[in-house]
């Protein structure tokens, strides 16, 4: 926090609520709403409790100064620990999450790919040629109906299951491994 704030702080705690809260002569404009800020702000910063209190009830807790620095270096060395666990970026990108760099290598990669599809679909032989080599065929007639419009979208009873019910799924399906299924010999060990 910058020195302003806490002067302010402090002019506002100081001040009397009483003394803020004048009415205005004016109702409206950025002054008034301005005002109007400062004055909640100061009532707010009135009603709030010391430091003292809130060590009273166990808000704040009591700690020295050595307490607090054993604590920070603690969350310090946990820090560096996660930090020191995270992927490398050679293995980002090995792995393809974070993408090179290199824009101009990106943009001719782009170029090429787009080079040789437009060379494939322009090698790619036309409906005539596909029905004289039989791979296409269609029907002299074709018949349309109509249909009814319906709900198209599929019922899900899996995802309304209950842990028992999933439970139960799963000991009926290990049952029927070790007791119906055929199971080879050597795989026998890894089923239940």
């Amino acid at each position: 926090m910058s020195a302003e704030c806490f002067e302010d702080e402090k002019h506002y705690k100081s001040a009397n609520v009483n003394e803020l809260s004048v009415p205005l002569l004016f109702s409206s404009g950025s002054l008034a709403s301005k005002i109007r800020r400062r004055d909640t702000l100061a009532i707010k910063l009135g009603n709030r409790p010391s430091k003292k209190e809130l060590e009273d009830k166990n808000i704040l807790q009591r700690t020295s100064e050595e307490e607090r620095q054993e604590i920070r270096h603690q969350i310090g060395t946990k820090l560096v620990r996660r930090l020191s666990q995270r992927p490398t970026t050679e293995e980002l990108e090995q792995r393809n999450i974070l993408k090179q760099k290199n824009e101009e290598e990106e943009q001719e990669a782009r170029r090429e790919l787009k080079r040789s599809l437009s060379r494939k679909l322009s090698l790619r032989p036309t409906v005539a040629e596909l029905q004289a080599r039989r791979i296409l065929r269609f029907n002299e007639y074709v018949e349309v109906t109509d249909s009814p419009d319906y709900d198209r979208r599929a019922d899900k009873p899996w995802a309304r299951l209950t842990p028992a019910d999933k439970a139960a799924i799963r000991k009926e399906l290990n049952e029927f491994k070790s007791t119906e299924m055929e199971v080879h010999e050597e795989s026998r060990q890894f089923t239940r």
